[in-house]
């Protein structure tokens, strides 16, 4: 699969689904080098869980072997969402994928760390912190 036809595809899944509140939620796909980057934006809540879940899978399904989840601009995250990333961690890593975050607000490092996320991801501080690793 070229490169151009991952960016598509993490695009396409990464798109919110008709009748869902896109004002609450936007994500974007690319694919830079050799790692894959998943963008949100916006409150990662309970209506949002099954949009976050997919997106998620998205990511593990690609032939990168890093994948980058850029939560820098999520204004909130559930910590059922935050439990989520838990499973994903184990997907990733069956599959040989290096599920990485990036993360910005202290509220969301916050509910990272009270849903016990936060030590199975290594701290990446900026993009390109975990873009060069």
């Amino acid at each position: 699969m070229t490169e151009h036809q991952i960016a598509e595809q993490l695009h396409r899944l990464s798109r919110p689904q008709h009748g869902r509140d896109i004002r609450r939620l936007s994500q974007h796909g690319s694919v830079r080098g050799r790692c894959a980057v998943a963008r949100v934006e916006g409150e990662l809540d309970a209506a949002l869980y099954d949009d976050f879940y997919d997106l998620l899978l998205g990511c593990l399904y690609t032939d990168r072997r890093i994948v980058v989840l850029d939560l820098r601009a999520a204004t909130f995250m559930s910590i059922r969402s935050a439990a989520l990333l838990v499973s994903a961690k184990a997907d990733a890593a069956a599959r040989g994928v290096d599920l990485r975050l990036v993360c910005g607000r202290k509220d969301v490092e916050r509910v990272l760390d009270l849903a016990g996320v936060r030590p199975l991801f290594c701290h990446y501080p900026t993009m390109e912190a975990a873009l060069d690793n």
